[in-house]
């Protein structure tokens, strides 16, 4: 098994808790420990003088306003006893989900798609909560039952012997009792989180493809399914409900029998003579106090049980080294891409199955590159290449005579800006999905991005223009809207290079023309590759690629290629023949 990285490994202690949180807790946890064991004390002092007659009318006021005073303190450092952790458990939630976060964005797409979203969610968050909560709750509750037990019974031992071992005997009884109750609700109480996140993730994807559903008439079948896993969570949940509605009430008898010992015992000795009423009363108020902090411990285990399992998924996440690494000697300081690219001897295998072979050619600055062949011939993966989204097992890929490899990502990714057939669109307005591209951009640069993509067009049909929301991954927008936004997108953000990865296949042919028109001006002088199926579009470009299985088949300008009368004159003609059978019909 691979050794973790240490920079990568979650340290709770060492990472997230600072030691003045730490210092601040224990001084208040023992203020409040020691104010709070004395009130028994003075509670048993006070009944034995009213029972000897020692105090008077006038006294007892002055007793009990001294009893209330000593409280009222204990109960003001209790408040920001457990405000401290309550401070603190969040901003280490904070810091461990940044973590993670800033981790997860430097992984490589294929393996955040091997796991599905709910679970990648569910670490996110109930995970994160489950560490935060072993460190802020579980850590300032286990330290708050250490300092209360010991101090209550090394105070007890000193009054009564006899007394003290009775709850000696009782008290860890109760706590084995309340760990296994407890260990018992948790456990079941993760099989229903389990379940409640397999039915979000089922709704999910049942209202992601609602369209298809229907389309297929599946509704009724996905129905029935449904309520099976509702029936399955409704099981669980009664399960927890049983073990819940028995535990309580056996905990608080276990304590009941504890009052009944101390009765027994402390009321022999008080009819022997050997201890005054007070101390009774002065047991029974411990046995109270001491009631949560046992069961604390209990809870604590948990608790700890359940963040070290979490921990463990967590660290899972940080261990998924990314595939695709940068270079340990990077340029301080590279010059803009002229646009100058080679392919050299390419080969790419996906699962074991060669993907692309031999590939092999070079691209001059300011050329527009067409690439076309059937689906599943390597063309969106051509393009993944040269944004390093996978890295070749052999050959080389260079840009302006330097190795892709050995350029910084972020340089990558400020020089090509790609618009893929299937965009994803986030759920703000589309002002502001499109200035995540450019956040600066001034409105002249917006608004000249939305006239290239022709998105201009269709801002009068939208309620409110760009200021739209245009829902959870464009749903709202057509499938041409929506490729659309991703052209404007690339153009915003003016790339060196800029990549079309069968961007216009959504729109029609008359759009389509529009951008063309408007687009093709605008990037003369600069590198722009284009995967397109259609003639329409490629006949503009300096260049074409035409691949099948991973191979390029043919390579030359479009005249050339119509010339030669292969698969790219083909692709002509065969469209050609479909716009006058379309002609004829209108």
């Amino acid at each position: 098994m691979p050794r973790t990285d240490p920079s990568k490994t979650i340290r709770p202690l060492r990472d997230y808790l600072r030691p003045q949180w730490v210092g601040v807790s224990i001084v208040l946890t023992l203020v409040t420990s020691g104010l709070t064991l004395w009130l028994p004390r003075m509670l048993g002092g006070i009944v034995d003088d009213l029972v000897a007659g020692r105090v008077a009318a006038r006294e007892l006021v002055q007793v009990c306003g001294f009893y209330l005073l000593v409280a009222l303190v204990a109960a003001f450092f209790s408040k920001w006893m457990r405000q401290v952790p309550m401070r603190w458990g969040p901003l280490v939630g904070h810091r461990i989900r940044t973590r993670l976060q800033r981790h997860l964005l430097h992984v490589d797409e294929n393996q955040i798609h091997d796991q599905r979203v709910g679970e990648l969610m569910s670490r996110l968050q109930s995970d994160v909560n489950a560490v935060a909560d072993m460190l802020a709750m579980g850590g300032h509750s286990l330290l708050r039952a250490s300092f209360t037990l010991g101090i209550a019974f090394t105070m007890m031992y000193q009054r009564s012997v006899t007394l003290a071992l009775v709850l000696s005997v009782l008290l860890p009884l109760l706590m084995l009792i309340g760990f296994l109750m407890i260990h018992s609700i948790r456990f079941r109480h993760l099989k229903v989180q389990e379940q409640l996140g397999v039915i979000s993730s089922y709704c999910q994807e049942s209202f992601g493809g609602l369209r298809i559903l229907r389309g297929l008439g599946l509704g009724e079948q996905r129905l029935k399914r449904f309520g099976i896993m509702n029936e399955e969570h409704i099981d669980r949940n009664l399960e927890l409900n049983r073990i819940e509605v028995f535990a309580w009430p056996l905990i608080h008898s276990g304590f009941v029998l504890g009052n009944v010992l101390l009765l027994w015992f402390g009321g022999q000795q008080v009819i022997q003579g050997g201890i005054k009423i007070g101390m009774l009363v002065e047991f029974q108020q411990y046995l109270m106090i001491l009631q949560w902090p046992a069961l604390s411990i209990s809870w604590t285990l948990s608790l700890i049980l359940r963040g070290r399992a979490s921990l463990g998924r967590l660290q899972e996440v940080l261990d998924a080294a990314p595939q695709i690494t940068e270079s340990e000697q990077l340029p301080e300081v590279l010059p803009k891409a002229s646009g100058r690219i080679a392919f050299e001897q390419v080969r790419l295998c996906l699962e074991g199955r060669p993907v692309l072979k031999k590939i092999h050619f070079r691209v001059e600055p300011g050329k527009m590159l067409g690439i076309t062949g059937p689906t599943g011939s390597g063309k969106t993966v051509l393009m993944q290449l040269l944004l390093r989204r996978q890295d070749p097992d052999e050959g080389q890929i260079q840009i302006d005579g330097q190795p892709l490899s050995d350029l910084p990502l972020t340089y990558v990714y400020e020089q090509f800006r790609i618009a893929p057939q299937e965009p994803v669109l986030f759920s703000m307005t589309l002002e502001e999905n499109l200035l995540l591209a450019k956040p600066d951009a001034t409105r002249e640069e917006l608004e000249r991005a939305l006239y290239l993509s022709a998105l201009d067009q269709d801002l009068a049909q939208l309620p409110q223009g760009l200021q739209t929301r245009i829902g959870e991954r464009g749903v709202t927008l057509s499938g041409g809207q929506r490729q659309r936004c991703a052209i404007a997108r690339a153009l915003l953000s003016d790339p060196s290079v800029l990549l079309l990865d069968d961007s216009l296949s959504a729109v029609d042919s008359a759009t389509e023309s529009t951008i063309l028109q408007r687009l093709l001006p605008e990037v003369r002088g600069r590198s722009l590759w284009m995967v397109s199926h259609r003639y329409a579009a490629l006949r503009h470009c300096d260049h074409v690629l035409v691949l099948r299985e991973g191979e390029i088949v043919e390579s030359g300008s479009p005249g050339d290629l119509l010339e030669r009368g292969g698969e790219f004159a083909e692709l002509a003609e065969r469209q050609r023949l479909q716009a006058e059978l379309e002609v004829e019909d209108a």
